[in-house]
């Protein structure tokens, strides 16, 4: 059994959603994206539990340093992040991205064009201005076919709604519900990346724009 170390429990109750949602990615030859590692405990969960195929690739984006946020943030995060990587045995089939924000990560990562992932997984800030962008700029990063999950959906610690993760994910789902199907909505959501065909009106032709 691996020795993970781990100082928060918070993941431990996704498992069965996570288990059922991303059961299909098994064997097969995988790209995921993990925006916000923390400590790992999901990094490493999807190490263990997807990649069998020993070219599936993870590419972790985290900064890890404290947002404005400060609220999670500990100096000892990156370095037990790390420590469970290695005892992961699969640490050659990640790429972490720590010198950079995630902003700016996922802005080059569109810029390169050299990576569409199967699974993307969003859980790098709880400010929604942030989560707005993370899910914007990861989704194009989707392939079609593709799953998405956006933690905190219930997240409420912000006395201000408009901070709060809730209000970006319900704007994500409703400027983007003709490439979105959701596959469940509670304290996480998760969406299959389904590109479905727009009704058009017809233009008049004496329309002036």
């Amino acid at each position: 059994m691996k020795d993970y170390k781990f100082t928060r429990n918070w993941f431990e109750k996704h498992i069965p959603d996570w288990e059922k949602t991303l059961s299909g990615l098994r064997n097969k030859k995988i790209n995921v994206l993990d925006i916000g590692v923390f400590e790992g405990r999901a990094t490493v969960w999807i190490l263990d539990e997807l990649f069998q195929h020993p070219d599936s690739q993870l590419i972790a984006i985290d900064p890890f340093e404290n947002t404005f946020e400060g609220i999670f943030a500990t100096n000892e995060n990156k370095e037990t992040y790390y420590r469970n990587l290695r005892e992961s045995g699969k640490e050659n089939q990640v790429k972490t991205v720590g010198d950079m924000n995630y902003f700016d990560a996922l802005t080059k990562l569109n810029h390169e064009k050299k990576e569409k992932f199967d699974f993307i997984h969003v859980d790098g800030s709880h400010s929604a201005c942030h989560v707005l962008s993370n899910a914007v700029l990861s989704w194009n990063l989707l392939k079609e076919g593709g799953i998405m999950i956006l933690d905190d959906y219930e997240w409420d610690l912000f006395e201000e709604e408009y901070n709060n993760p809730r209000i970006a994910i319900n704007s994500f789902l409703q400027s983007y519900q003709s490439q979105i199907e959701i596959i469940y909505k509670h304290f996480q959501v998760a969406i299959k990346k389904e590109i479905k065909k727009v009704s058009r009106i017809p233009r008049d032709d004496k329309t002036v724009d």
